[in-house]
């Protein structure tokens, strides 16, 4: 059989052999298999070695046979101690006396001398892993009585009976019910069921954990000075090494605080439900007062908007008609130079000379005052226009604002897009006009209308 070496360093072994060369060769031997290895000639040396380690000692191979005290006096002092420590007796077949009073003592194993080391080893790996089963076995017990611990300081605890009765309850389950144990054990447990739960709940929970399956849901439940306290209850059977049913345990978590809370919360919700419909209808009928003021403002713009069209189309045939009257006035002006030209070597102080020249004087004139009539009536149109078109601009703007603020007439928001596209256009259409003027006017006229 091969042994587990990982195994055997988890053990610390004292060893107890009188014969010089026997325990110097074996314990050297030992050392390289086992964590650490107490060594002692007597049974008075072992005794003493065990005392001031017995914390670091987890097995004890002790020869039975041995001056000052032997074996079996060694293990009675120490049983008294440790009564579970295993002991290893080697043993000749002069010893055999001694074996009765061994077996009283509980010793683990017996081998034969001389030592066969194989056998020894197997023995104590044997050993090992029954002592690392059982220490994991501890460990394991402890940790299931911390949590046990934890869901008793945090949870109801109760056990029942096979026949529902209360036979355990914990301290906090007292302090929320208000009875004190002596008064709920034997009780049933669906005696605390309030009113207002279904005895099917009970009924379908006894049902499963008499079949050995666990049963989850939420109890209401009675205190003592009939109150009631809600839980989240986990209920499962507690079984016999057999398998037999003996009873259920049940762990509960009180909920009342958070039911109540979501019940507030509902009832909540409902008051705000409720007030969001009032406010609603409220509110449709303020929306309907804004929205049919907003079409009336949204028609008027539009009226507006047909009257800056055709004052613009009036601009364009004002500018239009003073552009030709320029044009035919200058051409005049033109033809009188020329025949001033032709004439004016002959007829220099002729009667007819001097009229072209009041003529040309007089059409100057006539000149003169229509690029001022022009300027002024060009600047007031364009002031005029562009003063309309801010203010339209500005209330398309304020309306925009106000109607996109009512998000549910789609409509409306089409038809307000629409218009404040429609100002934009007319506004790129007056900026056309006066590049238009400015194409047919010339450079002196144009500095003085802008500069």
């Amino acid at each position: 059989m091969s042994v587990d070496k990982d195994l055997l360093k988890r053990l610390k072994i004292l060893y107890i052999e009188d014969d010089d060369i026997i325990r110097t060769e074996l314990s050297e031997l030992l050392s390289k298999f086992f964590g650490n290895v107490y060594v002692a000639k007597d049974g008075k040396e072992a005794l003493e070695t065990y005392l001031h380690n017995q914390d670091d000692i987890d097995v004890i191979l002790s020869d039975i046979n041995m001056p000052k005290l032997n074996g079996i006096e060694v293990v009675k002092t120490i049983r008294e101690i440790d009564p579970k420590i295993p002991v290893i007796f080697a043993t000749a077949h002069s010893d055999t006396e001694f074996l009765e009073e061994a077996i009283k003592l509980r010793v683990y194993e017996y081998i034969v001398k001389p030592i066969d080391i194989r056998s020894l080893l197997t023995m104590m790996n044997e050993l090992a892993n029954v002592l690392y089963q059982e220490s994991m076995i501890e460990q394991q017990t402890k940790e299931l009585e911390k949590y046990r611990d934890i869901i008793d300081s945090n949870n109801i605890v109760l056990k029942t009976d096979v026949h529902m009765n209360i036979t355990y309850v914990n301290d906090l389950f007292c302090q929320i019910t208000g009875f004190n144990k002596e008064e709920l054990i034997g009780r049933e447990f669906k005696s605390l069921r309030h009113p207002d739960s279904s005895v099917d709940v009970y009924t379908n929970m006894y049902a499963k954990v008499l079949n050995n399956k666990p049963w989850h849901g939420k109890l209401k439940n009675l205190t003592k000075d009939h109150g009631t306290f809600i839980t989240d209850a986990y209920i499962m059977a507690s079984l016999n090494d057999s398998g037999e049913i003996l009873g259920a345990i049940c762990i509960q978590k009180d909920i009342t605080e958070e039911q109540n809370k979501r019940r507030d919360i509902q009832l909540a919700l409902m008051k705000d439900k409720s007030d969001i419909f009032i406010r609603s209808k409220e509110g449709s009928a303020e929306q309907s007062v804004i929205i049919n003021d907003l079409k009336n403002r949204l028609e008027n713009t539009q009226l507006e908007l047909v009257k800056v069209q055709q004052n613009v189309d009036k601009y364009i045939y004002t500018a239009e008609k003073y552009t030709v009257e320029n044009r035919n006035l200058k051409t005049e002006l033109a033809s009188y130079k020329k025949s001033a030209d032709i004439h004016g070597t002959a007829l220099k102080v002729s009667k007819e000379n001097s009229d072209l020249r009041l003529e040309i004087k007089r059409l100057n004139s006539i000149i003169e005052e229509t690029n001022e009539k022009q300027e002024k009536e060009i600047l007031q149109l364009k002031v005029n226009y562009q003063v309309e078109i801010d203010e339209l601009e500005e209330n398309l703007k304020v309306i925009q604002e106000k109607y996109e603020s009512i998000e549910s007439d789609d409509v409306l928001r089409q038809k307000l897009e629409y218009w404040k596209e429609k100002a934009k256009n007319e506004s790129r259409r007056i900026e056309s006009l006066e590049k238009q003027i400015i194409a047919h006017g010339d450079q002196s006229f144009m500095n003085k209308i802008f500069g």
